[in-house]
């Protein structure tokens, strides 16, 4: 079978907006989770295949740039496809449209496939390796390389992992990991534009653990750098850079 991608549409609901009117990231990034799903699932590798199968598919890595932001009420179509594949690093790439056409974001991601039961990284089963990757659209740069290590930390906050954190997998869904990264951070910086995020998901973590949220600044105006840490495994789950660029503030 040959890779196609797939456009999803979706409208903004009042639960998934900040306090201007506008989209969170958190949101939009569930969006492109939920429109990968379904493009998988038209492709027969969506989450219950692998599950059948005793595997499930995990989020590695994901960069996004976002030029604006779409409104509540505002519907939009998440474009997806497979763009690439290196080893055991599995490609997928995202565009955001508005209601006009307009491009409000693009991201590039990296999937990995896990045995649920192993809890452990796995070879690319046959069965993913026979959908034929066919690039019909120009891919983003792969997400590649470190990031640099957060130095001073500047804020921190702690979370108890409870049950709503949870996803299909048992652990800790990447949407909450993304919200605890910008939560850590002050309302000064929270009211300005987040125009890139770039996030590296290194440990999975379960329920009931404790997890550290740290935050800094990094090189350049307007950059941030995170690090969560699980309080029971002692090791880092999360490392991630944001950048953030005042813009004012728009009427609702």
């Amino acid at each position: 079978m040959k890779s196609t991608g797939g456009i999803t549409e979706f409208k903004i609901r009042s639960s998934e907006i900040d306090h201007k009117g506008r989209s969170t990231l958190p949101a939009l990034v569930g969006y492109m989770q939920e429109a990968a799903w379904e493009n998988t699932f038209d492709l027969g590798i969506s989450m219950y295949e692998l599950l059948e199968r005793g595997l499930t598919w995990v989020l590695q890595r994901i960069r996004i740039e976002m030029f604006d932001y779409p409104r509540h009420g505002e519907s939009i179509k998440v474009e997806t496809w497979a763009s690439g594949r290196e080893r055991v690093f599995l490609h997928r790439d995202f565009r955001i449209y508005g209601s006009g056409g307009e491009l409000l974001g693009q991201a590039t991601s990296v999937w990995l496939v896990m045995d649920v039961v192993k809890r452990q990284l796995v070879s690319v089963p046959d069965f993913i390796l026979a959908v034929e990757i066919v690039q019909g659209k120009e891919p983003l740069p792969f997400a590649k390389g470190k990031l640099p290590q957060l130095q001073e930390t500047a804020f921190s906050q702690k979370m108890v992992v409870r049950w709503h954190d949870i996803d299909l997998n048992r652990h800790v869904t990447n949407t909450r990991y993304l919200q605890w990264v910008l939560d850590t951070l002050p309302t000064e910086i929270l009211e300005q534009d987040l125009q890139e995020v770039d996030i590296i998901f290194r440990a999975e973590c379960l329920l009931g653990d404790t997890v550290l949220s740290e935050a800094g600044p990094g090189d350049g105006a307007g950059v941030n750098l995170h690090k969560l840490s699980s309080e029971k495994a002692g090791k880092e789950l999360v490392q991630a850079k944001t950048v953030w660029k005042s813009q004012g503030y728009d009427n609702l």
